[in-house]
């Protein structure tokens, strides 16, 4: 088989065929002597195939050391990132927890600093548990359970006695934290699994059925016993008692060393057992652990983290499971969380004060006062007029008033226009509150698992999950209470302010009516559009306090001594000020510099000069003089238009580049000729004074208030400074922007890094030094090089680029991103095109540009081979755009021959299928010219899907005629038995009838069935309901068979009745319409089940459904199997609101209330047995004379 093309060899790639040569030949890789106490991870697999998968994760492979008396393991030993890693696999032919729990425990007793373990390998996935798992998934363990440990009763019935296990949370804020990154960027996993076949080619069936585009992970529990489960009964079984949504055979073993268990799923745990996934399911379990310990500090690093970030946690039950907190936590943080709190400088000695005594301050933290202002007390204010700085003060005080309080929180968030989307978004607000509101009351989680649940399979953390868990911990409060400061809500996008404000209302009408103790305090702008129905407002510029402070602030800091001049002067300033803070604080320092000259004289008359207003000033300090006006328009132009805020050292390379980019000044850094003082010096002259450095975490340029790109972007600024550059200033400044990263990657580095030596393997420790001394030595050369090609893109629609583009240095560009990539895979081959980098960084004005200008658009090369292929993977839909114009030059690129192979995505998805998913006509014009042969090609990424069946499911109707036209298979079903008509019936959310209408009229059979006996019209029903009604009337209109039941003998009437949306009542049009088509009231399922008995069951506002399916003669007493009637099972309904109202219907229409199942359970038994306490219901049982005596047959 050939090697992929981005693995042919070059000079850099002999090197890294040299160093993997040597990696297998060294005594560890890292040229130092190991003991067995430097092993701190213990990883454990079952399999060979899955001990191969482990061995080639790691990074080098050491010399073995000697085994400990009593040791019968057989061990490999390596290191993966800073990691000393042991490899043991269970003996050969032999699985099940008792042998898994010999070689763990052979392994403590010869590593005994392992701190973390890991169970790696394939498993059985549960398709039962209501989580899309497919094979080739991986399946974390956030709990272990023994299903086959326990007692057989007296009366036979089997008990479990096997506990269930978690992983260490230092394992689960790893986990955390990796989820947190998947949210930012996709996996690393497909990379790692790339340059695993790439350095193991005899490892090509791992390969098999080939790397899945998109990665899907699953958090849940796993059950592990001693048996291999291949029965789907039984698997659906344990599905619904435990929860399960993994089987296997090992991890439970492992009870005495908790470890982390991490699954590739190779089949569904029934009867068709399959080894076709298992090498690959292997080996995504592995890459999967190993970009878990990518993430993972070592002990050592973990011990200093501890010491500085140790948290109580409060003593209740939900609140010891410190690993469920721990992943919780971790999957809210950001490493901005805290940022713009740590940049807003504190108040001048003794102001602010006056807050806290005033009169609607008082009154909103009163509680005698809530129910009438719902715990709101807004500030709004002038723009600099000092909001943030007074938030702070209150935030900072209340917050050391509450310390040493248990049942007291204070929270705060504070946006920030200038920090990246979570510091200026609202998620970003909610996850922050959030974590802090759990970090005190960790108890505020408890049955908000279902909200984490639905979580997990989600790629980014959605504003209503956000909304709904900060909810529900505030009404988990009880007696308790919290305080909430949320600052500069103008910093925000105003629609996600708008939402978020009506949010919190209909919290504070919740708290009023409920007196729970939630006090929140916003502030911001003037706002003339959003208004909040109850609370209180305080404008600051008003405040007779706020007035004082600025007296305090003139007296302290005017250097102008206590004559009557200086008086007057102080009261002029104080008069003009208008209550913004930040005039007086520009207007002073500009005063003392008069003073500081002796210019007394000059004083009055430099204050008449200067004008009313912030923005007036702005333009008043920049234009006063035309000194250094390049640098202050290049200043500007950097910090409005960087990609990321800049360094002091990155910005005054930053601009030596661009104003003079001379070979004697780009040049390394010298410290002692430039010190850091200088460097901040010239970023004070060069920006007038409206720049400075954060006081963040990694300190960067900013202006010094956001008022200040206010004035240049809102007010017009740039237009009055710069007239000539106004029309397209910021296509302008990226076109200069992009100049000077281009002047700088040019700078001579061959003193560091000799010219044309090969790079060190990216991992490498060598590596890592060499990428921290360049950054020293040339402080810009890692922004220059990473966004050079942004800035390009971005100036583009005004500054054409073709001519930079026919003269970038790439050779160059390549090198040096070589140099910065942390990941060898990837890197680029020394032959990468400018074309695959652009589409592959999604710069789609420069894609267009250049193969519009004669550059090719399908050059063969590096990962995905082509750039329509690394655009197509990583969803670049502007460069797929600029691309789909010159796809009729694919049938001379590849041979008919290599079609397939070469055009195949990860995952073995053709181009085909991802042209007829997401609706690219052009594009699927195109290739079905000359990949007609594969258009029923199957998809193993989703169990066999074909291109006919995307269309159809997505509702692209276009691209449905092409297929068809072109010979698709209209009956081509997938692995689950589910052709493009059932596709399409669940598609669009339930409203595709134009393509489901198309498919009938080309002939698609009406009565097909899934693997689960799943009609088209049972899957209509059962999926949306009434939002699928047009589809249901259009599949009846046709012929399709009412009374169709699926595998567990229900009919679309008894899942229409069942109804799953949140206003149940929405689903009557579809029961009205099957009932006038003579659908069977009475129609029962396996179980004995009717369609009464399921809308009893469901809630959520069902009544209406129960009294329509009453209405028309269904039977209130009709028993299923077990003996339960409809009213046995409406009292166990688990939604928040109950059942009360269907409930009560039932017992109306003469429901028996000592009706009593098989086991002699009523329905008062099941109402107050079900766990959620739904105290309404039980109340009115009693109150119509259910008997609380009555007994089971267990008494």
């Amino acid at each position: 088989m050939e090697a992929p093309e981005s693995r042919k060899r070059t000079r850099s790639d002999d090197d890294a065929l040299s160093i993997r040569s040597k990696r297998h030949q060294s005594n560890n890789g890292d040229g130092q002597s190991l003991c067995h106490s430097d092993y701190t991870v213990g990883w454990v697999c079952a399999l060979p195939i899955e001990m191969a998968a482990a061995k080639a994760m790691l990074d080098s492979i050491h010399v073995p050391l000697r085994r400990k008396e009593g040791d019968i393991n057989t061990y490999t030993f390596g290191r993966v990132a800073e990691h000393n890693v042991v490899i043991a696999c269970l003996p050969a032919s032999q699985y099940g927890t008792n042998n898994a729990a010999t070689v763990a425990s052979n392994m403590s007793r010869s590593f005994s600093s392992i701190t973390t373990r890991l169970m790696v390998g394939i498993g059985g996935g549960v398709p039962d548990s209501g989580i899309d798992i497919r094979l080739g998934d991986v399946v974390v363990g956030n709990e272990v359970m023994q299903y086959d440990l326990g007692k057989v009763l007296p009366d036979g019935q089997f008990q479990r006695t096997g506990r269930t296990t978690t992983p260490p949370h230092t394992i689960m804020t790893a986990v955390s934290k990796l989820q947190a990154d998947y949210e930012n960027a996709p996996s690393g996993i497909p990379s790692i699994l790339l340059d695993m076949l790439g350095q193991n080619e005899q490892m090509i069936s791992y390969a098999r059925p080939s790397l899945p585009d998109r990665l899907f992970l699953h958090y849940g529990k796993i059950a592990s016993g001693n048996q291999v489960v291949k029965d789907g009964e039984l698997r659906a079984k344990m599905a619904e008692e435990l929860g399960i949504i993994c089987l296997e055979t090992e991890a439970a073993g492992l009870h005495d060393s908790p470890c982390l268990a991490i699954r590739g799923i190779c089949d569904y745990s029934d009867s068709h057992k399959n080894k076709a996934w298992q090498k690959y399911s292997a080996a995504v379990a592995a890459a999967y652990a190993k970009e878990l310990l990518l993430v993972m500090p070592t002990q050592q690093r973990r011990d200093e983290e501890a010491r500085s970030h140790k948290r109580s946690v409060n003593d209740n039950s939900f609140g010891n499971n410190t690993s469920r907190i721990e992943a919780v936590l971790g999957s809210l943080t950001f490493e901005q969380i805290n940022s713009r709190h740590a940049t807003i400088k504190t108040q001048h000695s003794k102001t602010c004060q006056w807050l806290l005594g005033h009169p609607k301050y008082v009154e909103w933290l009163e509680s005698i006062h809530f129910a009438s202002h719902h715990g709101f007390l807004w500030i709004n204010g002038k723009p600099g007029a000092g909001k943030s700085t007074l938030m702070k003060f209150a935030y900072t005080y209340m917050k050391n008033k509450w310390k040493a309080t248990t049942d007291a929180a204070v929270i705060s968030f504070f946006f920030n226009a200038r920090g990246v989307h979570l510091e200026r978004s609202t998620e970003g607000m909610y996850r922050s509150l959030l974590f802090q509101v759990i970090q005190k009351f960790p108890d505020v989680l408890h049955d908000s698992d279902h909200v984490f649940q639905a979580r997990h399979n989600q790629a980014t953390w959605d504003i209503e999950t956000l909304q709904a868990l900060f909810t529900h911990a505030v009404t988990r409060l009880g007696q308790r209470q919290i305080t909430c400061f949320i600052d500069a809500l103008d910093e925000c996008d105003i629609s996600e302010v708008e939402n978020m404000v009506e949010c919190f209302e209909d919290l504070g009408d919740q708290a009023a009516e409920s007196q729970t103790k939630i006090y929140i305090c916003f502030s911001s702008r003037h706002y003339p559009h959003i208004e909040i129905r109850n609370g209180l407002k305080l404008t600051l510029e008003d405040q007779p306090g706020h007035g004082e402070d600025l007296v305090k602030y003139v007296r302290s800091k005017l250097r102008a001594g206590n004559s009557k001049a200086s008086q007057e002067v102080s009261a002029e300033i104080l008069e003009r000020a208008s209550g913004v803070f930040l005039w007086v604080v520009l207007v002073v320092d500009i005063l003392n510099r008069e003073f500081r000259n002796g210019r007394m004289w000059a004083v009055k008359r430099r204050l008449r000069e200067l004008p009313d207003g912030l923005s007036n000033l702005f333009k008043d300090i920049l234009c006063r003089d035309n000194q250094n006006m390049d640098d202050l328009l290049l200043c500007i132009q950097w910090i409005l238009y960087a990609a990321r805020p800049l360094t002091c050292e990155e910005y005054y390379f930053a601009l030596v580049s661009g104003l003079d980019p001379s070979p004697e000044n780009l040049v390394r850094c010298d410290r002692e000729s430039t010190t850091t003082g200088d460097m901040e010096l010239y970023l004070l002259s060069s920006s007038k004074g409206l720049a400075e450095l954060v006081k963040s975490k990694k300190r960067t340029v900013q202006f010094i208030h956001e008022s200040v790109r206010d004035f240049l972007i809102k007010d017009n600024g740039i237009r009055q400074l710069w007239p000539n550059h106004a029309a397209n200033f910021e296509s302008y400044s990226h076109d200069r922007l992009k100049q000077c990263c281009d002047n700088y990657c040019n700078i001579d580095i061959s003193e560091i890094v000799p010219q044309g030596e090969p790079l060190p393997t990216a991992s490498s420790k060598l590596a890592k030094e060499l990428r921290t001394r360049v950054s020293k030595e040339f402080p810009f050369l890692d922004y220059a090089t990473r966004h050079v090609l942004h800035h390009a893109n971005s100036a583009e629609d005004d500054f054409p680029q073709i001519t930079f583009l026919r003269n970038f240095g790439l050779k160059r560009w390549l090198y040096l991103s070589n140099l910065f990539q942390q990941y060898e895979v990837r890197r680029y081959t020394t032959e990468a095109s400018l074309v695959y980098i652009l589409a592959e960084h999604n710069l789609p004005s420069l894609v267009r540009s250049a193969v519009d200008n004669g550059f090719d658009a399908h050059p063969k090369g590096e990962r995905c081979k082509y750039p329509l292929l690394v655009a197509l993977k990583y969803g670049h839909e502007e460069v797929l755009k600029a691309l789909q114009p010159h796809c009729k030059a694919l049938d001379k690129i590849i041979s008919q021959d290599d079609y397939h192979k070469a055009f195949s995505l990860p995952g073995t998805t053709t181009v085909l299928h991802y042209a007829a998913e997401h609706g690219y006509l052009l594009l699927l014009t195109h290739l079905l010219e000359f990949m007609t042969p594969t258009i029923n090609a199957q998809d193993r990424r989703y169990g066999g899907r074909t291109p006919l069946s995307y269309a159809a499911h997505y509702g692209h109707e276009a691209c449905l005629r092409a297929l068809l036209s072109c010979g698709a298979h209209i009956e081509a079903a997938d692995e689950d038995g589910r052709t493009p008509l059932l596709s399409a019936v669940i598609g669009k959310g339930g409203r595709n009838e134009a393509v489901v209408r198309l498919l009938l009229d080309r002939g698609a059979q009406i009565e097909v069935t899934n693997e689960y006996g799943w009609t088209p019209l049972l899957l209509a029903v059962g999926y949306y309901g009434v939002r699928n009604e047009a589809v249901v009337r259009l599949l009846l209109d046709r012929g399709a068979q009412i009374e169709a039941a699926d595998k567990d003998g229900r009919t679309p009437l008894s899942y229409a009745a069942e109804n799953r949306s949140e206003n149940g009542n929405e689903n009557e049009p579809v029961i009205q319409l099957l009932l006038n088509r003579d659908a069977q009231i009475e129609a029962a399922d396996k179980n004995g089940r009717t369609p009464l008995s399921y809308a009893a069951e469901n809630g959520n506002g069902i009544k209406a459904i129960v009294q329509l399916l009453l209405d028309r003669g269904a039977q209130i007493e009709a028993a299923d199997k077990d003996g339960r009637t409809p009213l046995s099972y409406a009292v166990e309904n688990r939604s928040k609101n109950g059942n009360e109202a269907a409930v009560q219907l039932l017992l109306d229409r003469g429901a028996q209330i000592e009706a009593a199942d098989k086991d002699g359970r009523t329905p008062l038994s099941y109402a107050a047995g079900n766990g959620f306490g739904n105290e309404a219901i039980i109340r009115l049982l009693l109150n119509r004379g259910a008997q609380i005596k009555a007994a089971d047959k267990d008494g």
